[in-house]
């Protein structure tokens, strides 16, 4: 089947596809009151230089940053996400899922930046965890360095603090998507199964009350010839005389 065979049985059948559109349209506005929203809140925090690497650049850890910078936030991010972590940021009331990553794109520079992602279906939980989970980095950091002299530590600094969380669009509206795609699968695809049940019904009810598709069934005749009968006896056999080829003679 068309494209153009499905528009003519759903202009043929538009009471029930209207029907159906107009229940679709309101199960989408349904769904687009019960489904939740979700928000987002982020965060950088970038590595920087103990000051006895930095002393040879006049103390500024800003002209100070190397690969080793890079590795320490990778280690970071990594202990971040294990589970002890998640679970000592849960106990303390940081419930929301985070994230904690490298840029997609590192450098010697771009690679010491840890970048925090925060989402879930509440924006003040949401916003709490990111405060944790920002201030979690430092604690980190700092438990990796233990037993380190202070001039030789590498230390974090906040980059950016988004101040309030904020509506992720495409998160929230992925699940209504799918929920209206499928509706409208529904509303187009019954009117077509409706049509091809009711041209079936019209199939076999001509088959089974018509008489001359009953007469035209060969089936129903199997050993009837198509040829006027003929006569199944052997004609007598003719011989000189008098004999005829009867039996009795």
């Amino acid at each position: 089947m068309d494209l153009r065979q499905a528009a003519r049985i759903w202009r043929a059948r538009w009471i029930l596809t209207s029907a159906l559109l107009l229940l679709a349209m309101a199960g989408a506005a349904g769904a687009a009151v019960v489904i939740p929203r979700h928000y987002q809140s982020t965060s950088s925090v970038v590595l920087l230089a103990p000051p006895a690497a930095s002393a040879q650049n006049g103390g500024n850890p800003f002209l100070s940053f190397s690969p080793s910078l890079t590795l320490t936030a990778d280690a970071v991010s990594r202990e971040m996400m294990a589970p002890l972590a998640v679970g000592q940021l849960a106990a303390q009331g940081f419930t929301a899922s985070y994230t904690v990553a490298l840029p997609s794109y590192t450098t010697s520079t771009t690679g010491s930046v840890l970048q925090v992602t925060v989402t879930g279906t509440n924006a003040a939980e949401v916003q709490r965890t990111l405060q944790g989970v920002t201030a979690q980095i430092g604690t980190q950091l700092a438990q990796l360095q233990d037993g380190v002299a202070a001039s030789g530590q590498i230390h974090a600094e906040m980059l950016s603090f988004t101040p309030q969380a904020t509506l992720s669009i495409s998160q929230t509206a992925r699940p209504l998507v799918v929920v209206g795609v499928l509706l409208l699968l529904i509303c187009l695809g019954t009117p077509l199964v409706v049509d091809g049940l009711a041209a079936r019904g019209r199939g076999g009810h001509r088959s089974t009350l018509s008489p001359d598709w009953a007469l035209l069934d060969s089936s129903a005749f199997p050993y009837r010839s198509t040829f006027p009968e003929e006569r199944t006896g052997h004609p007598e056999l003719a011989f000189p005389g008098e004999f005829t080829g009867r039996a009795d003679q």
